[in-house]
């Protein structure tokens, strides 16, 4: 692709950018939640999310209407353009519940804004959700291994600092050997691998695919959907204080109730919704008819055993202000 378009794909780019910084928060002992109760109704919600594939089933709920079915006649779904104005949003109470990941949600805990996790967004099985490192092109990178002592874009307290660092460890490439350049930005790491300048990225989808069809390679080992573990998890994030009020809990269990309903329309026929990836997650032009669209998990929360690695990676890398534990995170 000539440069002037490249310029292009990246400026399409921007406003879909998966930037995951720490917010954070220490909690004592928790109050038991309220529950929804037959004569709790649903209050009004309003859902943070950002511009990416992970929020699919929020817009196709919204479109065949069904929250109104589950009785959530007042919800919201506001798109941020970063993940820090997302976060900013959320802590300031201007919404109730994000998209977010696992370690955006234990830096939130870490740092005073209490939070539960009702379900995982994307990543519930191994296949779900890409992550990967991409190699430049006209790169010879053969393995995971090759990348030893080679700087790899990435940016700290992210989830694709993670995922290098677990793909790293599985390829059996030690700690120390594992090189970073630091690049926060996504579209900027984006487009220093294709030009070159970056001998391989870590980098989420769309980036994956649009890297791929402008000649660049997934390094073999580093497909985070083709891991030993299951390694990247997006999870809606909802304010504690929100979700333990009776009507709270009744508005969280019918979003669930229209997520499912949406998740079995997806999962049919998950092609048929790439259109809406174009319209609402701003899919770059030159995957519009090709992008393959993934399948989602119906409603369920993460397990500890999902949790815990993150927090022990936070933990060593001393990213948590105060410890969290997957109990502190889980309805």
């Amino acid at each position: 692709m000539a440069r002037a378009s490249l310029r292009m794909t990246i400026g399409a780019l921007i406003l879909s950018t998966l930037l995951f910084t720490g917010c954070a928060s220490p909690s004592g002992p928790a109050e038991e939640p309220a529950g929804p109760s037959e004569s709790a109704k649903p209050a009004a919600i309003t859902i943070g999310t950002l511009a990416t594939q992970d929020s699919l089933p929020l817009w196709v709920a919204e479109d065949k209407g069904y929250y109104a079915r589950a009785g959530l006649d007042d919800v919201e779904i506001v798109t941020f353009q970063s993940a820090q104005e997302l976060q900013t949003a959320f802590v300031s109470g201007s919404v109730d519940a994000l998209m977010t990941d696992i370690m955006v949600s234990a830096n939130l805990q870490a740092s005073g804004t209490e939070v539960v996790l009702p379900t995982v967004m994307l990543g519930a099985t191994i296949p779900e959700g890409r992550f990967a490192v991409v190699a430049a092109p006209d790169t010879e990178i053969a393995s995971m291994a090759d990348l030893k002592d080679v700087p790899v874009g990435t940016a700290s307290l992210t989830i694709t600092e993670y995922v290098l660092d677990k793909l790293m460890e599985e390829a059996g490439v030690a700690e120390s050997a594992v090189a970073k350049e630091e690049i926060d930005k996504m579209p900027v790491r984006f487009q220093l691998l294709m030009e070159g300048k970056l001998k391989a990225a870590s980098l989420p989808e769309p980036f994956v695919s649009l890297a791929e069809l402008q000649g660049a390679t997934v390094v073999p080992g580093g497909d985070d959907t083709k891991a030993q573990n299951n390694i990247s998890t997006t999870v809606l994030c909802v304010n504690r204080e929100y979700a333990q009020t009776g009507e709270g809990a009744a508005s969280v269990a019918a979003l669930l109730e229209a997520w499912d309903a949406a998740v079995v329309d997806i999962n049919a026929d998950p092609d048929s919704f790439r259109q809406v990836l174009v319209d609402r997650a701003r899919l770059p032009e030159p995957l519009a008819k090709s992008y393959v669209v993934s399948t989602y998990p119906t409603a369920q929360p993460p397990t500890a055993e999902m949790i815990q690695p993150v927090l022990d990676w936070m933990s060593a890398k001393g990213y948590l202000r105060s410890q969290v534990t997957p109990a502190d995170l889980l309805p």
